[in-house]
C-alpha cells in the first residue's frame, strides 16, 4: 500500500502538456505555481458557464410584443455642468430621497472622454464637486458616445452607473457604485466585452441590480441582461429580452421587488426605413 500521507500530485509525464494547454487560457504563475487550485478553478467556472448557458435565471411571463405599459420617463439633467466640454444633452440623472444624481462625461482634447458624477440637492440644485467614475476611456468618439444609465435606491443610499467605454484593456460594458450615498464609489469592471458601442439601462432595488445594453457582440442587435444578487459586486447571471428575429435598441429596464420589466425599440433591417415600435418584455427574476 502506498503512503497515504503523501499529497497527490498531476503526473510528470503529463504536467508539460496539460500546463501549455492551461496557458493558453490562464497567466503563467497560476499554471506553475498554484496547479491543483487552477484546476478547481477550471472547474468551477466551466459549472457555472454550463449553468448559465441552461438555466435562465428570468422566468419570462410577457413574450415579446405583448401589451406593453408605460415606459419609465428617461431623467435627463435638468442642472448645469461645469465646463464647456461635458456631454451635457447625454447626461442623465437619478434622485434620492431629497438628493440627486448626475451623470456625463466630459471630453478631453483628444475627444476621449471622462465619466463623472455629481450630487445636487433638491433645493438649490447646484452640484457639489464632481467624482471622476472612469479616466480610462481612449476613444476617439467626443460626445458621439452611447450616454451612461444611473440608479440610485434610497433604502440602501447606494448608486449605481452602467455605460460603454473604451479603455486600452478593451471596450465594453462597464459598472461602478457607491455604497456610502455618492460620497465615494468603488473602481469600475467589466459587466460584458465587446467592440460595438452600446446604450445601456440599469435599475436596482436592495441588494438586487440589474443592467440591461445591446449586446456590444451581436451581429443582429439584440437586448441581453446582467444580473447581480450581490449590490453589483458580481454580475453572476444572464439573460436575454428581446426575441430572435427583433432588430432591438434602447432598452430600458426598471425592477420592482423580483419583477423585471425591459422595453426597447426595434428597428427595421431595411437600412431606409427610419420608423421603429416599442418592445417589451416582463418576468420574474428566480
Amino acid at each position: 500500500m502506498g503512503d497515504s500521507s503523501k499529497s497527490w500530485s498531476f503526473p510528470k509525464d503529463k504536467r508539460g502538456s496539460f500546463l501549455c494547454l492551461l496557458g493558453l487560457f490562464l497567466p503563467r504563475p497560476f499554471a506553475d505555481y498554484y496547479f491543483v487550485v487552477t484546476i478547481r478553478i477550471v472547474m468551477i467556472a466551466a459549472a457555472l458557464l454550463l449553468a448559465a448557458c441552461t438555466d435562465d435565471p428570468v422566468e419570462w411571463i410577457a413574450a415579446p410584443g405583448a401589451d406593453i405599459p408605460n415606459e419609465p420617463r428617461l431623467t435627463k439633467a435638468n442642472v448645469v455642468l461645469p465646463g464647456a466640454s461635458a456631454c451635457a444633452a447625454f447626461a442623465r440623472t437619478a434622485r434620492m430621497g431629497n438628493a440627486s444624481f448626475t451623470t456625463w462625461w466630459d471630453v478631453r482634447a483628444d475627444s476621449s472622454a471622462v465619466l463623472f458624477v455629481a450630487r445636487s440637492g433638491a433645493v438649490s440644485g447646484t452640484l457639489s464637486d464632481p467624482i471622476a467614475l472612469d479616466t480610462a476611456d481612449h476613444s476617439r468618439r467626443g460626445c458621439g458616445r452611447p450616454p451612461p444609465s444611473i440608479s440610485a435606491d434610497s433604502a440602501s443610499g447606494y448608486v449605481y452607473v452602467a455605460y460603454f467605454a473604451e479603455p486600452t484593456q478593451g471596450p465594453g460594458i462597464f459598472f461602478v457604485h457607491s455604497m456610502d450615498g455618492g460620497t465615494s464609489f468603488h473602481a469600475p469592471f467589466p459587466v460584458l466585452f465587446g467592440k460595438n458601442p452600446s446604450r445601456v439601462s440599469v435599475a436596482a432595488k436592495g441588494n438586487r441590480v440589474v443592467v440591461t445594453y445591446e449586446d456590444p457582440n451581436s451581429l443582429q442587435p439584440r437586448i441581453g441582461l446582467a444580473l447581480s444578487r450581490t449590490e453589483g459586486h458580481l454580475f453572476e447571471e444572464r439573460s436575454i429580452a428581446s426575441g430572435d428575429n427583433a432588430r432591438a435598441k434602447q432598452p430600458v429596464v426598471a425592477l420592482s421587488g423580483d419583477t423585471i420589466r425591459v422595453w426597447w425599440s426595434e428597428y427595421s433591417a431595411n437600412p431606409t426605413v427610419s420608423a421603429t415600435r416599442p418592445g417589451y418584455r416582463e418576468g420574474i427574476w428566480k
